[in-house]
């Protein structure tokens, strides 16, 4: 994971798609274990949302390759 910083001060985590799949585990993991924690439901809900954005560019990348 590599972490960057925008020119507005932000800073924004970068992983490769193996470390999405590990964090998205352990949310889940952590979710199951303490279903109140609202903070962990939205850290999990957004990264299953990147994954799933990743996943739908990866499979439109290899349509395109296709035709």
């Amino acid at each position: 994971m590599q972490f960057l910083h925008t020119p507005a001060g932000d800073e924004v985590a970068v992983m490769q798609a193996q470390e999405v799949l590990v964090l998205e585990v352990a949310l889940s993991r952590y979710v199951l274990e303490k279903p109140n924690s609202n903070l962990a439901v939205r850290m999990l809900a957004d990264a299953s949302r990147a994954n799933d954005q990743r996943e739908a560019r990866m499979e439109d990348a290899a349509e395109a390759r296709l035709i």
